[in-house]
């Protein structure tokens, strides 16, 4: 079950959004929300005096603490609004070391889309990948744009037979046993058996889930994350669960081609583990 909910805040201009959305899901779930703050501020030693005076550097640290300020009304709005438990985390540091030094505490961890366009905004596609793929806990992320309508009504659970998936799986309990409609997607180029799709339908039973749909489209020479995203739209699910592909390559976290995809393209919450 889901009891301590941790979400990401930034200056971003979505962060009102994602913020007022992990509320939501820690009142369904009866959870605490814990809201992490981060945004980096070198220190001063790190600037030659020459560049940027000493007056300008205190213009930064009082905009910082403006700015930190606006992030714990909204949080403490949110959390009012929705009747939950607050807490309220403001670490230093570099932002995807802070946050998962406190997320991983935590039983899931609300994050926004890639901010690319915000100039306020901490979340590149690199901050996003490192996190979901170092954290150790499920990470759902919220679109910049689109409707947010009550998550996890209509859940997509995208299913490959793979670890991944099956650590997903595992994760997103809590939330599929919340679900009124549940839909599996799997997308292969290979039949599925009998056998392994009775094994799943009998895993759903066990755990109490909805008796699922099932849904097969073929993998060969299709793009698999535009694949997810239009059946996500065409069944109108409010969530998609799947699991988190990637590899370590020169320091850096590099997501599997379908995870990118969705992460970039997506208008629907995804729950993502690995």
């Amino acid at each position: 079950m889901f009891k301590r909910i941790a979400v990401h805040l930034d200056d971003d201009a979505a962060c009102t959004r994602r913020v007022r959305a992990a509320a939501q899901v820690a009142r369904d779930h009866e959870a605490a929300l814990v809201g992490i703050y981060t945004s980096y501020l070198p220190p001063q030693y790190a600037y030659d005096e020459g560049i940027v005076p000493d007056d300008v550097y205190a213009v930064l640290q009082r905009r910082l603490t403006d700015n930190r300020k606006a992030a714990h009304n909204l949080l403490q709005s949110a959390a009012r609004e929705a009747g939950v438990p607050v807490q309220w985390r403001a670490p230093e540091g570099l932002p995807a070391e802070a946050l998962a030094r406190h997320a991983r505490t935590c039983d899931l961890l609300v994050l926004g889309q890639s901010g690319e366009d915000d100039p306020e905004s901490v979340v590149t596609p690199y901050f996003t990948e490192s996190i979901i793929m170092t954290l150790g806990r499920p990470v759902l992320i919220i679109p910049t744009q689109g409707d947010l309508p009550p998550l996890g009504r209509n859940v997509m659970f995208c299913w490959d037979q793979g670890r991944e998936a099956a650590r997903a799986l595992t994760d997103a309990d809590p939330v599929l046993r919340r679900a009124n409609e549940l839909l599996v997607l799997s997308v292969t180029s290979r039949p599925v058996t009998p056998a392994v799709r009775d094994d799943l339908h009998d895993y759903f039973a066990a755990h109490g889930y909805p008796p699922p749909q099932r849904l097969i489209r073929d993998g060969h020479q299709n793009d698999v994350g535009r694949l997810i995203l239009e059946c996500a739209d065409e069944r109108g699910s409010d969530l998609v669960v799947m699991g988190a592909y990637g590899h370590h390559r020169l320091r850096e976290w590099v997501m599997g081609g379908a995870c990118s995809a969705v992460l970039r393209a997506t208008a629907v919450p995804v729950l993502l583990s690995h």
